[in-house]
């Protein structure tokens, strides 16, 4: 048993008996073999082992997460943002269009893709178009938009966006790039003051 520094019941967790010295292994690729499955990306996280997704079908979908990705040893199955996953649609089930006009469809979940295996994925399936996942990876979008067209953002935020927009602008012909935020290059330009060293 691992030795309990902080108390309470909290080190039983990482008991010598449930963890794996075995580190990071390669384990073999899923792929989508039949036709009931389909790559999603990760949109938005409902709770209760739900998540909605968007699958390269061009639908969206509600997913159910089963009991086997979660609970001990099973860290690296937290599903995130912008998380790849296969999913497997529920044909048996029928929806009439009529009741549930507003709900979206219910699918499970059969596997979550690591980053790594994003670049595996795109070289076993080059016939895949891969950019509808990219283009609804909510995790990389840089503001968020509401429906108002109003931004969210911080000053590093907006600092940073008008810097890739200088580097867009002046081309691989750049030599130098003023990289001090706004504000700063402001201040900067306000201070600047010839000083007398008499006076001092």
């Amino acid at each position: 048993m691992v030795k309990n520094t902080k108390g309470g019941s909290g080190h039983k967790k990482f008991a010598r008996k449930l963890t794996s010295d075995s580190g990071p292994r390669i384990t073999r690729l899923r792929l989508a073999e039949q036709d009931g499955e389909v790559y999603a990306i990760a949109t938005k996280m409902l709770g209760n082992g739900m998540f909605q997704c968007y699958c390269m079908d061009g639908k969206s979908r509600i997913v159910h997460i089963a009991g086997k990705f979660s609970g001990r040893q099973k860290r690296d199955n937290f599903v995130t943002l912008g998380k790849w996953v296969l999913v497997g649609l529920r044909t048996w089930c029928s929806q009439e269009e009529d009741k549930d006009k507003k709900k979206l469809p219910k699918c499970d979940l059969l596997e979550i893709y690591s980053d790594v295996d994003k670049e595996r994925l795109r070289d076993a399936c080059p016939h895949c178009s891969w950019s509808q996942l990219d283009a609804n990876d909510v995790s990389r979008q840089m503001f968020p938009e509401c429906a108002d067209g109003v931004h969210f953002a911080t000053e590093a935020d907006m600092d940073r966006e008008r810097l890739f927009e200088k580097i867009e602008a002046s081309g691989p012909q750049a030599k130098a790039l003023d990289f001090r935020s706004a504000s700063a290059a402001a201040t900067e330009e306000d201070t600047e003051e010839v000083v007398n060293f008499e006076d001092i």
